[in-house]
């Protein structure tokens, strides 16, 4: 039900001011496939481009809200706003994608997966997705693919804005943002806060854990940014991300009868999660610049659950993560292209009540490629060196290249390999330790066919990645009560995707539809089955007006069944959803937006048991001097 609430609701050029329709330009600048800024014309590697004006859409939301309605990408979340969420980016398991921000990763190493319902969106300038293997640049974890967040930076002028937004089940959101320059430094500072009832996270009563309340979620974000340009060669900055969240959740203890009780205490997790660089960009001659780059970034956890089934004063654990990197790469011009070499460093310390056996571990690594551009031909090759101080080397590669048989049309190829280092939880976890678990391996094969011209864009790509020594519990022994981590899984995901974006006359048009074929091929039990929660089809279509000062855009978007167990016996239902936007510039300087998701409040589960939100929407009046 739809109950309206009073409340307060970097590497490239800028984005312009609110909402407004983004032109389709084929000339947009990424970095994320080949690590260097390329034009996204060029790019071999499946990416897509999130910038600003579609980020304004999801207001008070988080990234996890944007992602799911993007080509290649499927999300399981338990029980609504910033609950535990799972990214499946081209069927890949959920630890199978490194998220980095501002370069510097992401996440959990006990976990072995990012919190994406923790990443704000008004803290975010713009986001890349890279689908499939791209461990030759990024290294462990990018099997199905990488996805970068870039915070947002200062201008060229001095840019204030407010947001105040309030919406339906409590929810509101208020941000602010000073960006600007100031002779040859550049600076932003923004802050944010949101929050929402929520609803029960559990919502089938007859699971042990149900309990008849909401579960609400707040978000207080900050981020900065700072640079200097020292000399005409030389730049200097830093930049700086931080959310601190607390989520309530359903759940429940047993007795001695092993009867679940103590479903109403307030179970909450509380978490604060940091990212933040130090850098310098240096020219050294026309034909060669480098970057030198420190990063660390922090996820600390906290959850609150009883002491015991009769005792329900706060039991608190705490589970934290610290990633320390540093990098050197350098881009030289060479032979009608751009070669790299670098090297990096990173070092993974965990903490807090669990007793691991092995608390920190570094991987050291080396990386080179060469990206060609030349007339009507594209290539890319890269080759990685990962040396981790747990279960030693790994030698990633990838090889690519297109043709430009007619003009605005692109033909095309990638081969990759990819791994993923074993998590702490993996390795050490008390009880279940297994310290000879080896790095699952994948190698992914695609083929893409393009067109790109001002008012129309089309894409087509098929993909297969195989993967194996696939991490699972497993009983030490047949008939055994023990059970633990094993390399003993294979999977293969294959799959093809159509795109389409158009826009001419104020009108735009387009989206994407996904074919999976996400199998697991281990030769057991479960042979032939589809993986968890992983449906065949997916995909979204939008359609949009823009008329003077207003601007309409309308959304669907789809999934087909999934299952809920690895045997494909637990079903879950298929569902659309429709959403509806609106902006309208009231004067210069002052926006109102409106946003309504499920319109329809139709009724579906992202996983077993667990709650969604029904039709709920946000009014946001925004302010911005031109």
């Amino acid at each position: 039900m739809f109950r309206p609430t009073l409340a307060l609701p970097l590497l490239v050029a800028s984005l312009p001011g609110f909402a407004a329709t983004p032109p389709i330009a084929a000339d947009s600048i990424v970095v994320t496939a080949a690590r260097l800024a390329q034009s996204q014309a060029d790019v071999l590697g499946d990416l897509t481009l999130i910038e600003r004006a579609t980020l304004e859409r999801f207001r008070g939301q988080s990234l996890a809200d944007v992602l799911q309605q993007q080509a290649g990408v499927q999300f399981t979340s338990n029980g609504g706003p910033g609950k535990a969420s799972s990214l499946f980016l081209r069927g890949s398991n959920a630890g199978h994608t490194i998220v980095l921000i501002d370069g510097v990763r992401w996440g959990s190493a006990t976990l072995g997966s990012p919190s994406l319902q923790n990443l704000p969106v008004d803290q975010i300038e713009r986001v890349e997705i890279l689908r499939g293997a791209a461990a030759s640049l990024y290294g462990s974890d990018a099997i199905g693919g990488v996805v970068q967040v870039f915070t947002r930076r200062g201008q060229n002028t001095s840019q204030p804005s407010l947001s105040l937004g309030a919406g339906s089940d409590g929810q509101y959101q208020a941000s602010g943002r000073l960006a600007g320059q100031s002779g040859k430094t550049r600076y932003a500072l923004g802050l944010a806060h949101s929050y929402t009832d929520g609803v029960s996270s559990i919502a089938n009563p007859a699971n042990p854990g149900y309990y008849a309340d909401r579960d609400g979620y707040q978000n207080s974000s900050l981020s900065a940014a700072l640079s200097h340009q020292l000399v005409e060669s030389l730049e200097l900055g830093g930049n700086l991300l931080y959310a601190r969240t607390e989520s309530a959740y359903d759940s429940y203890v047993s007795d001695a009868n092993w009867n679940s009780v103590a479903q109403s205490y307030d179970y909450r997790d509380k978490s604060t999660q940091t990212s933040g660089a130090l850098w310098a960009r240096a020219q050294f001659s026309p034909d060669w610049q480098a970057e030198f780059k420190a990063g660390n970034s922090r996820d600390e956890s906290r959850s609150f659950t009883p002491l015991s089934a009769t005792d329900l004063r706060d039991a608190p654990t705490s589970i934290n993560t610290r990633q320390q990197s540093f990098s050197w790469q350098n881009d030289i011009a060479l032979g009608g292209g751009t070669a790299t070499l670098g090297a990096e460093t990173l070092e993974q310390t965990v903490s807090g009540e669990t007793d691991y056996a092995v608390r920190k571990r570094r991987i050291n690594s080396l990386l080179a490629g060469y990206l060609l551009t030349q007339d009507t031909l594209r290539g890319q090759i890269n080759l990685r060196q990962d040396n981790n101080s747990q279960f030693g080397e790994h030698l990633s590669g990838q090889l690519g290249a297109s043709w430009s048989f007619l003009p605005d049309w692109q033909l095309g190829s990638n081969l990759g390999t990819g791994f993923r280092a074993p998590s702490f939880n993996d390795l050490y976890w008390p009880g279940a330790e297994s310290p000879d678990l080896q790095a699952e391996k994948s190698f992914n094969r695609e083929a893409f066919l393009r067109y790109r011209s001002k008012p129309l864009q089309v894409s087509f790509t098929v993909y297969r990645n195989t993967v194996r020594n696939l991490i699972a519990w497993a009983p030490i022994a047949p008939g055994s009560w023990t059970w633990k981590p094993a390399n003993i899984g294979r999977a293969q995901l294959s799959g093809s995707t159509l795109a389409l974006d158009w826009q001419a006359n104020g009108w735009l048009a387009g989206g994407h539809w996904d074919w999976l074929d996400a199998k697991d091929v281990s030769g057991g039990d479960n042979d032939g089955k589809q993986l968890l929660r992983r449906a065949r089809q997916s995909g979204a279509l939008y359609g949009g007006l823009r008329v003077g000062s207003l601007e309409t855009r309308l959304e669907v978007v789809a999934q087909g069944k999934r299952y809920n167990d690895a045997a494909n016996t637990s079903r879950l239902a298929g569902y659309g959803l429709l959403n509806l936007s609106a902006s309208w510039q009231l004067t210069r300087d002052w926006q109102l937006a409106a946003r309504i998701n499920n319109l329809a409040d139709k009724q579906y589960a992202l996983v077993q048991d667990y709650g969604s939100l029904g039709r709920n929407g946000m009014l946001s009046l925004n302010w911005q001097p031109k």
